[in-house]
């Protein structure tokens, strides 16, 4: 007799809708219910022998005791499963996949209405047809765990947020009234906006400024009033976010690239070490347990204020220009504190 060839292993079929079938199909099994194959297409809307190759994918590929017909303790051509409710690994979602969901759901929240809110509505409502209960934490749980502070300014950057990335995506001109430090007043501004950038924990719009042929940065949180002015925009030839960014140590940019050292002392250096500041960061071994810190950036304003914030544990070593800048500000400091308070 000859050699039988192998049973080619059955396959599912690409797409979401496969996806969903399982989900749907196992979710059936989960309740107890004994379902039969005829019942599972016309829910579905596939034919018979969609469904009975979708059983044999539960029941080869993921593992579930699926019994049919008698052995089911139902009349003859339904299905039951003994361990449907282990649900699908495929569908699965971990403590972490389940936070970034909720916090999603809860940032874009604030958004309703616009395009992007729209569309991540869309995107949840497709993931809970195929996820089902196939949740590791329930979003509720998850609500419990994050603290969300009554914040107006964070309350501006949600506001402003999805209409300035609708704007990058469409390269579309916005005009917007903005508020500088120190200003009482609103400045309209026609800006083209180019790309939305983290900076030191706030969001920083990354933009062309036509009336002072330059880039310039907006603080989100600035920005009162934004109308789109439906004109488009060719970006600055050659521009690139990461090379704009790459030199960037907080919220300001602009300039060469300098090369910064800063020496730490024992006291600071394990904090020094445990994250990375910045991209370009290099450390290296000193004396008495202190290190050496290289960084090249092209603003020094940022760095200047964290070398303060580290007190008498930091010293800047290079260049000249921010070790003499931070002696200046320790010498009005000096000043400021010499004298007994007008407050006191």
């Amino acid at each position: 007799m000859p050699p039988t060839s192998p049973k080619a292993p059955l396959r599912q079929s690409p797409g979401p809708s496969a996806l969903s079938r399982l989900a749907h199909i196992n979710s059936r099994l989960a309740d107890g219910a004994h379902v039969s194959a005829a019942k599972l297409a016309e829910e579905l809307e596939v034919s018979v022998r969609t469904i009975k190759r979708d059983i044999e994918i539960l029941r080869n590929e993921h593992g579930l005791n699926i019994t049919w017909g008698h052995a089911a303790g139902a009349g003859a051509g339904a299905y039951s499963s003994t361990n449907a409710s282990s649900l699908l690994p495929l569908l699965r979602f971990s403590a972490d996949e389940s936070l970034a969901v909720a916090l999603a759901a809860g940032t874009f929240s604030a958004w309703g209405g616009s395009p992007l809110g729209k569309a991540l509505d869309s995107a949840l409502a497709k993931v809970a047809k195929v996820v089902g209960n196939a949740v590791a934490l329930p979003a509720n749980t998850v609500a419990d765990c994050i603290f969300q502070p009554d914040d107006t300014a964070d309350d501006a950057t949600r506001r402003h947020f999805a209409p300035l990335l609708e704007a990058i995506r469409g390269r579309l001109a916005v005009r917007i009234s903005y508020r500088k430090p120190g200003s009482t007043a609103y400045d309209e501004r026609l800006i083209h906006p180019l790309h939305m950038a983290y900076l030191n924990h706030e969001w920083m719009l990354v933009s062309f400024d036509p009336a002072r042929n330059d880039l310039r940065h907006f603080r989100l949180t600035r920005i009162q009033d934004l109308h789109h002015t439906g004109r488009a925009f060719l970006p600055p030839p050659n521009f690139d976010p990461k090379q704009h960014l790459a030199g960037t140590f907080g919220r300001h940019v602009g300039g060469p690239l300098l090369e910064v050292r800063l020496r730490f002392a024992a006291a600071a250096a394990p904090y020094i070490r445990e994250r990375r500041w910045h991209p370009s960061q290099e450390i290296t071994e000193s004396a008495h347990g202190a290190i050496i810190v290289t960084l090249r950036v092209n603003n020094l304003l940022d760095v200047q204020r964290w070398v303060l914030s580290w007190g008498s544990n930091a010293e800047a070593l290079a260049p000249k220009e921010l070790r003499d800048s931070i002696a200046h500000e320790i010498a009005a400091l000096s000043r400021c504190y010499a004298t007994e308070s007008s407050n006191s």
